[in-house]
């Protein structure tokens, strides 16, 4: 399992890395948001460690980016401030844990292994594969086979889109729907997010995205999947 470190106290840093290094996860360390979001994009890892009180960009900023680029991956905020609202905020944004400076080793590493042993009960409990007349989803990897036999790496958010709209295969589903049921219902921004992930889906799995023959628009109300069709 890799875990991020994302903190500018390098001393800090270093001493979680070891001490997480010794109980088996594989660590990386970035002092930086730019960095640490680069990496990311890289590779994604399993786990994020992820300081408030960073120069630029805040740990709840880099959340935040992590979010709108639609990479579902657990995280601890890690701070020195003991603040109620800080906390509140932390976990109302949909982190996984928080933890205050100076921690015990043995507080962090239970932290740590309660998280991933949560996410991956989650993941564990998804139904793995769905086959459709065109395409198979790996669901859990987000992982999508063409009938030519390729395969197309999705995000959290583009699999649950297909999904819903595989779901309803033969049938169209409205913008508002799709957006209630992959965003929803407080989402803040309007319906035309969903014609973005729609066409990012159209990029991935698609022979010819400017002629669509899985997700087809339905003029009026919104996309079908005809994949089955």
């Amino acid at each position: 399992m890799r875990i991020l470190i994302v903190d500018d106290d390098e001393m800090g840093s270093k001493m979680v890395q070891f001490l997480l290094t010794e109980q088996g996860y594989q660590v990386d360390i970035v002092d930086n948001a730019r960095g640490a979001l680069a990496l990311v994009e890289r590779q994604p890892p399993d786990l994020m460690l992820l300081d408030v009180m960073m120069p630029q960009f805040n740990g709840f900023q880099i959340y935040q980016r992590l979010r709108e680029r639609d990479f579902d991956i657990p995280v601890i905020f890690v701070t020195g401030k003991d603040e109620l609202e800080d906390k509140l905020q932390g976990l109302r944004m949909g982190a996984d844990d928080y933890i205050c400076k100076p921690f015990q080793p043995a507080e962090l590493t239970a932290r740590v292994e309660a998280v991933l042993r949560r996410y991956k009960k989650s993941l564990s409990g998804e139904r793995r594969t769905l086959l459709t007349g065109s395409l198979q989803l790996d669901i859990p990897t987000h992982m999508v086979t063409l009938p030519d036999g390729r395969n197309r790496q999705l995000t959290q958010r583009e699999m649950q889109l297909l999904l819903e709209l595989v779901h309803h295969a033969g049938h169209a589903v409205s913008r508002e729907d799709l957006l209630d049921a992959v965003w929803g219902e407080n989402y803040p921004g309007g319906s035309n997010i969903v014609d973005v992930f729609v066409r990012r889906l159209r990029q991935k799995l698609e022979r010819d995205p400017a002629a669509p023959a899985l997700i087809q628009a339905v003029r009026g109300i919104g996309y079908k999947f005809a994949g089955d069709a």
